[in-house]
């Protein structure tokens, strides 16, 4: 079973509701999931920067705890470094990510390999993706949603292309947070690929995005279930 890097996948749901990316504030999020709860939590550090940490815990079976500190300037995330350790039955992952902007590079470990690599400009850290995305859904507005969007990230020691095609039709998502009308988003794989990624963002919420869905080997789900801001 593989977990993907749930870090940003669901921290827009740890996020309170807001009008403008200055106003975010420190806050604290539960999300139940399909292999266990999942915390997450979103502070301010004293340099002005964000540090954004999940802990997921599924007893035996997984645990994976990931962090990742960044810079919000006006809508763009700009991701300084990472951390990923992960267990997933007896399997242990560790991978870590520097992003040197003044030298425009990035430094990784991921398990015994180690290099150095060239960032492109607005690359986002391993899962940044979808945090940006309901940055830019902010800045649409529900009258200027297109019909796709792309993102250039960094993940696994490679510089990559992400695409995801937006359903502008709104549906009905439950949660134990509530019910809401959100648009459903899918990241886009190659046709002879089984994998699946799909948010769901709530206008009503912000554009939050309150349920993910995502298929590797195995299947995972997740909603919010609580929130709370912090400081």
């Amino acid at each position: 079973m593989k977990i993907t890097h749930y870090l940003l996948l669901i921290i827009a749901v740890s996020m309170q509701i807001i009008k403008a990316a200055e106003e975010i504030k420190p806050s604290r999020a539960t999300l139940e999931s399909n292999v266990g709860e999942m915390q997450v939590e979103m502070i301010k550090l004293d340099n002005g920067f964000w540090k954004l940490t999940s802990l997921l815990d599924g007893g035996s079976i997984v645990r994976r705890e990931e962090s990742e500190v960044l810079e919000l300037i006006d809508n763009q995330i700009k991701p300084l470094n990472y951390n990923l350790n992960q267990r997933i039955f007896l399997r242990r992952y560790k991978a870590s990510a520097e992003f040197d902007w003044s030298k425009d590079e990035v430094s990784f470990i991921e398990n015994k390999d180690q290099g150095i690599i060239a960032l492109e400009d607005d690359v986002l850290g391993p899962s940044s993706a979808s945090l940006q995305l309901r940055l830019d859904f902010r800045e649409f507005g529900e009258e200027n949603i297109p019909d796709e969007i792309s993102y250039i990230v960094y993940y696994r020691g490679n510089i990559k292309n992400r695409i995801y095609s937006i359903n502008k039709q709104k549906e009905p998502v439950e949660t134990t947070f509530g019910t809401y009308q959100a648009y459903k988003v899918s990241r886009k794989f190659s046709d002879k690929s089984d994998r699946s990624q799909v948010f769901w963002l709530a206008p009503d919420l912000d554009y939050s995005i309150i349920k993910i869905y995502d298929k590797n080997d195995r299947e995972f789900e997740a909603k919010i279930k609580y929130f709370q801001e912090i400081g």
